[in-house]
């Protein structure tokens, strides 16, 4: 944050800087087209490019009114043919619509030779009529040359006979950057001269608010246009149809704001430059969902990355190559939770309470005496002294008095902890932190206080590099401690867990024998059900002789989806994976089967081997 503070005169002046130069290019282009109109015969054409979505139809269409030009779109046109019938039709609408009765007459001639072929007409009879009927007294402006069906030879054939042979002033613009660099290589003297031009940001945000927005967003999007401007100008975007989109998002964004919000400007010119910053990254396809997600965690995972490296830097983060655009913005704010800008940017959906209480529980708005103190004490660059030494103060009373058990909690008051005897606010040393803070994970798993560890394969993601939208106050000299913390954390949730085992077995005994398709739901993946169990290890805390007995216990109809269920289980490899510590009790159940079986006779014995699961007699017969 240091960085975006020490560049924010500079990124002002440079702003500044730049709006001047988009002035000047805009204003060259004026100048340039208006010089170029007053050639009577300039014996060549005029090349206009720029980005994708600059409006660079809108600004030649500006400096050429409509009385003197010829507009000519190019889109779809497939032959050159066809391309002078479209200049036909805009410069002789009478001798073009003539042309069309004939066309109607005589489809198949039309068909045969379209407009030329209608009476005898010949390329040379139809110079002949238009050098008769239309003279070069406009501008012709050939427009989307790059959505042509034409070979750009042809092309740049078509133009020069217009330049050459029938006088005209040629403006064409190229749309695509890569199309205007094949132009530029086989314009021979086709071109006098390549006009580049950039997007008019302030006459186009004008344009936009007057058009797309109602009356409350339009208010908030233009008492923050200067914010929403100079952070798409930092984006280096030229793309009039993402500022169109942006300043439409804006504004949907100031539907979901409370009075309490609106009035505290400093909050919304944060917010406004953060999401638009965000919005265009994402609109420009620079950051994905995955980019974007526990952006606090990329950022801190490449650090260690960093630090792990002996040779090579790892590769920078989409979102950190983002973040240095902006200067003056933080991309990894807490303004706006991962979760809502999904909801926004990547399903349209702005969720309004979600909005309001990200928004609340920043620094701007959070009510110290409410808000959980280490909250208080994370953001303490903006609140008051007496307010936060009286949060640090309750959040040692926690830890002292083990009064917290959500692990993101424990973890930001963790590091905070860290931080502070860092920087010498508290006493003692990491080292010894450290173990207080193992100590305190101890206590509460002892005491039965900690939640075990979740039933997702991935339980853990909810607090894994953040929590709240806030990313863990870990600096370099820390990371290890924390590292050691968080693994202990881990470990003691999973314990506590195991803990649980003889509750959890006793409720699937009690499935096996009454319900074993819903035994099936919760131990095995399915499309149906919760899968509450299917990917966490908890059978080798089981005798295998107990299940085996519970489950030959059973009513018949339920055997094959006790089968069924250890099936799914260990299936796809996730017997060698995830369920590996199961692997011995998967054989011992095997075993166990066949030693009841080979005590049975009849078809009460094959009962008992039909019922065991390839899957588990394959991983007998591998041994």
């Amino acid at each position: 944050m240091l960085k975006k503070l020490s560049g924010l005169y500079k990124r002002a002046v440079d702003f500044t800087q730049t709006e001047k130069r988009k002035v000047k290019m805009a204003t060259h282009l004026e100048e340039y087209l208006s010089f170029y109109q007053s050639l009577e015969e300039p014996g060549y054409a005029v090349l206009v490019t720029g980005e994708w979505g600059a409006g660079k139809t809108y600004q030649v269409l500006k400096c050429i009114p409509e009385e003197k030009r010829y507009y000519v779109s190019l889109f779809g046109v497939q032959t050159v043919e066809q391309l002078h019938a479209e200049v036909m039709a805009v410069a002789s609408p009478k001798l073009s619509k003539a042309s069309a009765s004939l066309n109607q007459a005589s489809e198949k001639v039309a068909a045969g030779g379209g407009f030329f072929a209608l009476a005898g007409l010949t390329p040379s009879v139809f110079n002949a009529i238009f050098k008769r009927d239309i003279k070069p007294d406009r501008t012709l402006i050939f427009d989307d040359i790059e959505r042509s069906g034409l070979v750009i030879k042809d092309l740049l054939g078509v133009i020069n006979s217009y330049v050459e042979h029938h006088k005209f002033r040629v403006v064409a613009i190229a749309h695509d950057e890569e199309v205007a660099k094949d132009f530029f290589v086989m314009k021979e003297k086709i071109f006098g001269q390549t006009v580049r031009v950039e997007a008019l940001i302030y006459e186009a945000f004008d344009s936009f608010l007057e058009k797309n927005i109602d009356r409350r967003a339009k208010e908030f999007v233009s008492r923050y246009r200067k914010d929403i401007i100079e952070t798409f100008s930092s984006s280096e975007v030229q793309s009039l149809r993402v500022l169109r989109h942006v300043i439409e998002d804006v504004g949907r964004l100031s539907h979901c704001l409370t009075d309490k919000h609106l009035s505290n400007s400093n909050a919304m010119s944060e917010l406004v430059k953060f999401f638009t910053a965000i919005d265009v990254e994402t609109r420009m396809s620079r950051l994905d969902r995955d980019s974007l997600r526990d952006r606090q965690g990329v950022i801190m995972g490449y650090h260690f990355k960093v630090r792990l490296s002996k040779d090579d830097k790892p590769e920078k983060p989409n979102l950190m190559i983002a973040d240095e655009r902006y200067n003056s913005i933080d991309l990894m704010s807490s303004l706006l939770s991962d979760n809502v800008i999904f909801s926004m940017l990547f399903e349209g959906r702005y969720p309004e309470k979600e909005i309001q209480e990200c928004l609340d529980s920043s620094s701007y708005f959070i009510e110290p005496s409410e808000a959980p103190p280490w909250k208080v004490v994370i953001n303490f660059d903006e609140i008051d002294d007496t307010a936060v030494e009286a949060a640090r103060e309750k959040m040692n009373r926690q830890f002292v008095e083990r009064s917290v058990i959500n692990s993101g909690e424990i973890l930001h008051i963790f590091s905070l902890k860290m931080m502070m005897v860092e920087k010498g606010i508290e006493s003692g040393s990491l080292e010894e932190l450290t173990a207080s803070c193992k100590a305190y994970i101890d206590d509460l798993l002892k005491s039965g206080d900690l939640p075990p560890r979740g039933t997702d394969w991935q339980w853990y993601e909810e607090f894994s590099r953040s929590y709240d939208g806030m990313g863990y106050w870990v600096s370099e000299c820390a990371a290890d401690h924390f590292k050691a913390v968080w693994d202990h954390l881990i470990m003691a949730r999973e314990k506590a867990f195991e803990n649980q085992i003889p509750k959890i077995w006793g409720d699937l005994k009690s499935l096996m024998l009454t319900d074993a398709k819903q035994f099936l739901e919760k131990v095995s993946p399915t499309v149906n059900g919760e899968n509450q169990y299917a990917m966490i290890p908890l059978f080798h805390h089981v005798q295998a002789e107990e299940f085996v007995e519970v489950w030959l216990g059973s009513p018949k109809q339920n055997w094959r989806y006790i089968s069924l269920a250890l099936a799914n289980r260990y299936s796809h490899g996730r017997i060698e994976h995830d369920l590996k510590v199961e692997k011995e009790w998967a054989i011992e159940i095997y075993n166990e089967l066949e030693r009841r079986a080979a005590a049975e006779t009849g078809f009460r014995s094959l009962r008992i081997r039909r019922a065991i699961p390839d899957v588990i007699r394959e991983l007998s017969e591998g041994q």
